[in-house]
């Protein structure tokens, strides 16, 4: 009976887990779009980031995909560099569906998430589609998994998703292709 009851408990969990995989990967949730949008917008803030922190939250509002942006003051002290997210949040439109987050680490600060990082994203984790990501001072981009509790469980679930100064090379070489075609 004993091992009736944990075979039945096994098959249970591993069907939530791949019903909790499927949905984050599901038709939902955009996770290539979201990335993609995530490098645009952290080339965009990434080399701001010398003395402070960008966040925004990540939403898509009627089709389109945004990011709802604040930053922090300036970071006297890296360790204590936050970013107050209810900004962010205010200035979301009203029916927007929030998709996640990303925030930036000053040029001087830390290449690990923080416990005020990880758990931010944690608090967050009950909705549909909520992916979260990060850029270290040197612009490398990290998704990682909201679910995780603690920054070392959170630090190795990330993803490389990409570095933004690639992305700022690779906007600049493509104006510039387009001018010097342009002028043809």
């Amino acid at each position: 009976m004993k091992l009736v009851r944990r075979l039945s408990l096994t098959m249970l969990l591993m069907a939530t887990a791949a019903h909790v995989q499927a949905d984050a990967a599901g038709s939902g949730c955009p996770k290539d779009q979201v990335e993609e949008h995530v490098r645009q917008q952290l080339a965009v803030y990434g080399p701001l980031s010398i003395e402070h922190e960008y966040f925004a939250f990540i939403y898509v509002h009627d089709g389109v995909l945004g990011s709802a942006v604040t930053r922090s003051r300036k970071c006297a002290r890296v360790e204590k560099c936050l970013v107050d997210n209810r900004h962010a949040l205010a200035s979301m439109p009203r029916s927007a569906r929030v998709l996640g987050e990303w925030h930036t680490h000053p040029h001087k600060g830390s290449r690990s998430l923080s416990v005020h990082d990880v758990r931010g994203a944690h608090a967050n984790r009950h909705l549909g589609c909520y992916f979260a990501f990060y850029s270290t001072p040197s612009g490398e981009i990290y998704a990682w998994n909201a679910r995780e509790v603690s920054v070392p469980v959170a630090m190795a679930s990330r993803a490389r998703v990409g570095n933004y100064n690639d992305e700022r090379r690779s906007v600049v070489l493509g104006t510039m292709t387009a001018m010097a075609v342009a002028r043809r």
